[in-house]
């Protein structure tokens, strides 16, 4: 947790130290999370699930930004029969920084990388200890400006998470709004 704060607090200087020339955005996206976890032997297990994200940035430099997201990806749970088991809630909160480059006028693509501090929150079966950890996190998506303050955003967020001393990978595929001002 020190190194996130730790990050966090460069992280805002940076922003705070180019504010005079940065453009600040926030936005918000929603779509769906996969899961990818080991079933218990006999279970079934629901690995997909509803993911929202937001998000807000600083355009330090020409195409270079830095930014703070917070990503619920919902839940896998666990089935057994008609019955669920368990569940796993999975969210993070992240700091990374980002590269845009412009297709045309109207067309961008951005790649991110960061820290995320995600958090699991385990119930039934899979154990009730929540649990967080520092992890590895990248991103990926595309940008279309709609107006001069407004782009319509599609985006991918990869990481991973750990529950019960098991490790799995996760991601979410999402499209929303981004506002500059």
């Amino acid at each position: 947790m020190k190194n996130l704060m730790s990050v966090a607090a460069f992280a805002a200087m940076t922003m705070f130290a180019g504010a005079a020339s940065a453009q600040a955005y926030v936005g918000g996206t929603v779509g769906f999370s996969n899961f990818s976890v080991d079933c218990l032997p006999g279970a079934s297990c629901d690995t997909s699930d509803t993911a929202f994200k937001i998000y807000g940035g600083f355009t330090v430099a020409p195409h270079v930004s830095i930014e703070a997201a917070y990503i619920d990806f919902g839940s896998t749970t666990i089935n057994g029969g008609p019955f669920t088991l368990g569940a796993i809630d999975v969210s993070a909160f992240i700091v990374n920084g980002a590269y845009h480059w412009d297709f045309s006028p109207k067309w961008s693509g951005i790649a991110r990388l960061g820290l995320a501090n995600v958090s699991t929150d385990p119930s039934g079966i899979a154990g009730n200890n929540s649990d967080s950890a520092i992890k590895l996190y990248a991103g990926f998506g595309i940008e279309y400006a709609v107006a001069k303050n407004l782009k319509i955003v599609g985006a991918i967020d990869l990481t991973s998470f750990e529950v019960g001393g098991s490790d799995g990978s996760l991601n979410a595929v999402s499209g929303g709004i981004q506002f500059s001002f």
